[in-house]
């Protein structure tokens, strides 16, 4: 059975490997490290709100698909990625 860590390993390189990413977002998904990653989630409908983090079912101007919330120095934090306008 696979420990959280290897498969957030796993779904990242998953992401890296279907999804077209900018740049930044690739480097940004090769820097964290992946026993950091606390929870990925992906979505094709609506997206997430990339100040809160929080999902919305609803399309708006610019989706983005992923939201990955990870710890930084002790703190959780999120990032939003792969932005799709509607």
């Amino acid at each position: 059975m696979m420990n959280a860590t290897a498969k957030h390993l796993q779904t990242i390189n998953s992401i890296l490997s279907r999804k077209q990413l900018s740049k930044k977002e690739f480097k940004f998904l090769n820097r964290i490290e992946a026993d950091h990653v606390r929870s990925i989630s992906i979505t094709t409908d609506g997206g997430f709100d990339p100040e809160s983090g929080e999902f919305h079912k609803e399309d708006r101007p610019l989706n983005y698909k992923i939201r990955l919330k990870y710890s930084d120095a002790g703190n959780l934090r999120f990032k939003c990625l792969h932005a799709e306008k509607a």
